[in-house]
């Protein structure tokens, strides 16, 4: 597993302490609007999510991460999640096709969070995953969601508001560290150490 640093934020793989976390960003009025369908989840359907994206890790060796806005180098304010998932209802098929999700509370949205982590997602996945391209699907709607997957360098290729990316059209961003990690860990355990991602931290490169 791996540990993402951008110089703003801190992106965790999911753990089982969680639960709350991504119950309370599925549950914030804005995304409920955004791509709920104005329906709120129960706490079982995102302790359900939570163990999908657990176990995506699992067998991918990838997947969504949780983004933490830093504050004096420390992990402090969960803002919401974004990642890699090779599986979903708007993905195209194929055994190639990985889609990038990005999910924030209201208070996150609008600074150039979205941006930053998928920035850093989508270069993790070229330069580590070494993938050919990244898709993304955009209800016509979400104005938000088409302006950040543009600065990340997507761009238009079909039906249904299918975005792609590919390592050469992809913007890169500045002093992104990767800590390769045994076990995913908490914000509590990550904000122990100023200036360090974690203890298990074994190479920064």
């Amino acid at each position: 597993m791996h540990i993402l640093e951008t110089p703003r934020l801190i992106l965790r793989p999911p753990s089982h302490s969680d639960e709350l976390l991504l119950h309370g960003v599925h549950s914030d009025p804005f995304v409920v609007n955004a791509i709920g369908d104005g329906v709120y989840p129960t706490i079982e359907q995102s302790k359900a999510a939570l163990l999908q994206f657990i176990n995506h890790w699992q067998h991918n060796r990838f997947g969504v991460w949780m983004v933490f806005v830093k504050d004096e180098g420390q992990a402090r304010k969960f803002a919401g999640y974004c990642g890699l998932i090779c599986s979903g209802p708007y993905l195209p098929e194929g055994p190639n096709n990985v889609g990038l999700v990005t999910c924030l509370h209201l208070a996150a949205s609008g600074k150039g969070i979205a941006v930053e982590a998928g920035r850093a997602v989508v270069q993790f996945a070229f330069e580590r995953l070494k993938l050919e391209k990244v898709t993304g699907f955009i209800r016509q709607t979400n104005t938000r969601s088409l302006r950040k997957n543009i600065k990340i360098g997507f761009c238009y290729v079909g039906d249904r508001m299918l975005f792609e990316v590919t390592p050469d059209k992809a913007v890169k961003i500045d002093n992104l560290h990767v800590v390769d990690c045994a076990e995913p860990r908490s914000p509590k355990s990550v904000a122990l150490q100023p200036n360090r991602i974690a203890r298990c931290m074994l190479t920064r490169r």
